[in-house]
Parts: C-alpha cells; structure tokens; sequence
C-alpha cells in the first residue's frame, strides 16, 4: 500500500508547464513519421468551438504561477514506473465533468502510458473513461503539437475529446494542440483543453490516493474553485463525519486553485474510511449544491 511519502511529486502540468527539456526528450522519442496531406477525415461536431492552431499556440505562453497543485506522495516508485496524471469522468451536481487522478504505470514514454491509462478503467470506483481498450495507437508530438492515431472514427462526445486533451496536455507538460488521425489522414483542427470551470469537477483530490493507509496524520491536497476558496473536508464511516474542518485555496473565481490541508488523526480508530473533500455551497442547499471528491483511506 502507498504511504504518505513525499519522495516523490508530480505537477498539474496543465496549469503548471515543466521544465523544456522534458518535452524535448518526449519530441525525440516520438518524432512523427510523414503523414498524408490527405483531405482531413472529420469537421467539427456538436456545440463545441475548438482552438485553432493559433489559439492553441498563445495558450503555450502560460502564467506559472497559476495555480497547479503539487502532484500525489508516492511510495516505492523507482525507474521501473512512473506516475501519470489520468483524467475520468464522474458526476458532479451540473453534470458529467472530469476529474483527475494519479496512476503509477511502467517506465517509458509519458503521453503514450497516460493514453493507455485512459483506456482502462480508473483507480477510484467513482470514476468511468470514456473510451475503450484499442481505442488509440500511437501518440507523437512534434512542431505541430501531439498527433494521436484514433481506432475508432468518432469524436461526437465532447467530454470524451476533453479527456483526451487534458490528459496528453498534462502528460506532456505544457498546452500543445492535440490532432487526432484516423488511417494515416488528419483531422482538420486541433483540440484544446477547454477552461477548467466548464470542464473540471471544482474540487479535486491529489492526496490522498485511493487506499492510501495512515497513521497519526497525512497531508491532503488538491485543487478548488470555491466561495471564498473554502475548501470543506471530511473524514466519513459510512454515513457517519468521524472527523469535519476545512481549509483555504490559494484563490477562487477564474479558475481551479491549490488547497492544503493537515489532517491530524488523533482519535481515530484503526479501519476503513472516505475522505472527502467539497466546495463550500453558499445557497444553503438552494442551489446545485457542493462539487465534492472523495477517496478511501486506511487508519492504521
């Protein structure tokens, strides 16, 4: 089981873009081969507006102190794994959003083990993908952003497109346009993650992992939008709060941002638990009502 064991940290690389050098090697390894100047195989579906290449470009150009939370303590990774952070969806009080976990998967190249990642179900139970096993072949990037070959020829679920974006674009460390091909053909314009608050469930949990086991206290973390930048977090035994408080975000409004929290577990009896974390819901239950997370822990 994981502990809480800060050897080892991952970055929102979304809101956060890593050092270049990271991204340089991931061109190397997955330097595309020439494709087909072909027609591009599909157009625009649904409501969604997507990027241009050069919309997609300026997003590159990104404030760094934006608010992305440090990733999960991780125990017991090596150089035969990494951890990737996966993006599923789940429902939240407006709908199907997407919400972020982070998965150790084996060493190699990052995008295409996250794109694999989405294939498979998610870790946490409250979470579902999507997509389906074989659904991509490989993931490259070059000049052009990130090409991924598609199995399947239909792009109709924006929130599945989003998934994808998302999950490449944190993988890869910065906002890079993301191109689906289909039989050597691409498509005719590139994806962009859409802004956080009409995509993302507004709260999320970057610690604890699930089933995480601790004893005397652990670290939670993760990323909010919320009143005020309350963050509301609870320790639960079926129906029952074993242990309530709440902490501060480093801002709300625009955006998701960074929360922490020190959980002191003094009293609390060995076994199993959920940790939750919500939005604070200024409506007084008038409104949706709070976005919540939630993860199962071990008390030893």
């Amino acid at each position: 089981m994981m502990t809480d064991d800060l050897s080892t940290l991952l970055h929102d690389a979304v809101a956060d873009v890593e050092p270049a050098d990271r991204l340089d090697e991931i061109r190397a390894r997955t330097a595309s081969p020439m494709r087909s100047a072909a027609r591009p195989w599909f157009y625009a579906v649904g409501a969604t507006v997507l990027a241009t290449a050069a919309t997609v470009a300026a997003f590159a150009v990104l404030d760094r102190d934006d608010g992305g939370d440090a990733g999960p303590s991780h125990h017991g990774h090596d150089q035969q794994t990494q951890l990737v952070a996966a993006y599923y969806v789940g429902d939240t009080p407006m709908g199907p959003r997407l919400y972020r976990e982070y998965d150790e998967v084996p060493a190699g190249d990052p995008l295409q083990a996250a794109l694999d990642r989405i294939e498979q179900p998610a870790s946490d139970p409250d979470y579902r993908t999507s997509w389906t096993p074989d659904s991509f072949g490989d993931v490259t990037v070059d000049e052009d952003g990130i090409d991924v070959e598609l199995g399947v020829n239909d792009l109709s679920d924006d929130l599945a497109v989003q998934q994808v974006a998302y999950t490449l674009q944190a993988a890869a460390g910065e906002r890079l346009p993301v191109w689906f091909w289909l039989d050597g053909q691409r498509g005719n314009r590139p994806y962009d993650a859409e802004p956080e608050n009409d995509v993302l469930n507004l709260v999320s949990i970057s610690d604890p992992a699930e089933g995480n086991e601790y004893e005397g206290s652990f670290t939670a973390r993760g990323r909010a939008n919320s009143n005020e930048g309350t963050v509301v977090w609870e320790i639960r035994q079926g129906d029952r709060v074993v242990k309530s408080s709440s902490t501060t975000a480093e801002g709300s409004v625009d955006r998701l941002y960074r929360w922490e929290a020190e959980i002191d577990l003094t009293g609390v009896a060995p076994g199993t638990y959920t940790f939750v974390a919500m939005t604070d819901d200024p409506s007084d239950g008038e409104g949706p009502g709070p976005f919540t997370d939630t993860r199962t822990i071990v008390v030893r």
